[in-house]
C-alpha cells in the first residue's frame, strides 16, 4: 500500500498530572519515559512527521528528552485541557504553513499501544479516508487519524475534552 498523505502524528502531553507524584511524562518506562516510548514508537510509524504538545512543566520536559526528528508544540493554554492542546497543534500547522491531508492522535499514558497500531489506523485512513478510531471495551478513542475537512472543528475546542465529539459523530 503506497501512502500518499501527508500524516502528523501528534502525541498529547501537556497536562500537568495532577494525581500523580511527579511528572507524569517522565515517568520510566522500557529504558525511557512515557513521552520518550511514545516518540519512539511515532517516529517508526508510517507518520511523516511527529509532533508533541507539552505545557506544564515545559522546560523540565525538553530539558529532559532531546530527541531528534520531532517538534515540540507549546500550548500557554494547557489548563483549558486536552482540546486545547488539539487547537494548539492545528494553529502551530497554520502559524507555520505546514501542510498535512491527516492527523494521528495518541496520548502518553497507552504505552502498550505501539507504532503497529498506528501503521494500522495510518492504512486504514488511507484506504477509506474517514476517520478511523481505536476500539476500547468502553467504545472508540485515541489513538484516532483525523482529515483535513476536520481541522476547522480541532481548531475550535478549548475545552478538558478532546476529538471525542466529533469522531463518534463521523464515524
Amino acid at each position: 500500500m503506497e501512502q500518499d498523505k501527508k500524516i502528523a502524528l501528534i502525541i498529547l502531553a501537556a497536562g500537568e498530572s495532577k494525581r500523580m507524584k511527579g511528572i507524569k511524562q517522565l515517568l520510566p518506562w522500557k529504558g525511557t519515559t512515557l513521552l520518550g516510548h511514545a516518540i519512539d514508537q511515532g517516529i517508526k510509524s508510517k507518520a511523516d512527521y511527529v509532533f508533541v504538545v507539552i505545557g506544564a512543566q515545559t522546560n523540565i520536559i525538553k530539558d529532559t528528552i532531546r530527541k531528534k526528528n520531532f517538534t515540540y508544540i507549546h500550548n500557554s493554554n494547557w489548563l483549558l485541557g486536552i482540546g486545547s492542546s488539539i487547537a494548539s497543534a492545528m494553529n502551530y500547522f497554520i502559524n507555520n504553513s505546514l501542510h498535512f491531508e491527516a492527523v494521528l492522535f495518541v496520548l502518553i499514558d497507552q504505552p502498550l499501544i505501539d507504532f503497529t497500531h498506528y501503521n494500522k489506523l495510518i492504512n486504514n485512513y488511507i484506504v477509506t479516508d474517514k476517520i478511523i478510531a481505536t476500539k476500547f471495551k468502553s467504545g472508540v478513542g485515541v489513538p484516532a487519524i483525523l482529515g483535513e475537512k476536520y481541522f476547522g472543528q480541532l481548531l475550535q475546542l478549548n475545552a478538558d475534552f478532546g476529538a471525542k465529539k466529533i469522531i463518534k459523530s463521523n464515524l
